[in-house]
């Protein structure tokens, strides 16, 4: 130091060191008056124990936040796969209670052809009748449904056909009826064909001897024809 600042009493100004305040502030306080070391050491061990309940609260809320959302995605895993297996059960289930169907169907259908010893032309054209008339009471649209619903009741009618018997449908639903009836059309000797030509919603029956057109077409063919032959036209 200079004589000048010696007597003048100034001195040259420094900036205080901000992180020796930092760490001052951070020291843990200071035990005023005179301890023992069994009293500081009593104190930092309270100071110990509280940092532990501190991080231990801290950890079990962050254990539980985890912990919910485990379960919720554990949860979501568990339900999206239980619909899952739902919705397969519930169309397995559908699909049996169909075949089911068509199988006692065409049982009947097969038991009728057994006990048949001929062919009665005018039977043949009352059956395409009331194919024709089943035809016409519902409109035609691209709905496989409506095709089974067809065939069903077609089956349902007295058979006029022997083995081999071929059922004809549009070649854009062969796909849907050949999943739900192949297995039953081969136990009973009847074999399903595409036909290009023919307009969705109808099928045509075949046989050896005989044939039954149940095709939009055909239905309206049938009924003008049945209807000149009762009034003598």
């Amino acid at each position: 130091m200079s004589d000048f600042q010696q007597l003048t009493g100034w001195q040259i100004w420094q900036p205080e060191d901000l992180c020796k305040a930092d760490m001052l502030s951070e020291e843990l306080p200071v035990i005023e008056g005179e301890t023992t070391p069994e009293q500081q050491q009593a104190e930092l061990q309270r100071l110990r124990r509280q940092a532990e309940q501190k991080g231990l609260a801290q950890g079990q809320a962050q254990g539980i936040e985890e912990g919910r959302k485990q379960g919720y995605d554990e949860g979501y895993q568990q339900g999206h796969q239980a619909g899952i297996e739902q919705g397969q059960a519930e169309a397995k289930e559908r699909q049996e209670q169909t075949m089911s169907q068509f199988a006692e169907l065409l049982q009947s259908f097969q038991t009728a052809i057994d006990n048949l010893e001929k062919i009665i032309p005018s039977r043949l054209v009352q059956l395409a009748l009331m194919a024709a008339r089943a035809t016409l009471g519902k409109n035609v649209a691209l709905d496989n449904h409506l095709l089974l619903e067809k065939i069903q009741s077609l089956l349902q009618q007295e058979p006029l056909f022997q083995a081999p018997v071929q059922l004809w449908v549009n070649a854009d639903e062969f796909s849907t009826v050949q999943e739900q009836l192949s297995d039953v059309l081969k136990k009973h000797g009847w074999e399903l064909r595409a036909d290009d030509a023919m307009l969705p919603g109808g099928c045509r029956i075949t046989s050896a001897e005989c044939e039954l057109d149940a095709t939009v077409s055909s239905s309206w063919q049938a009924l003008c024809q049945l209807s000149r032959e009762d009034y003598g036209a």
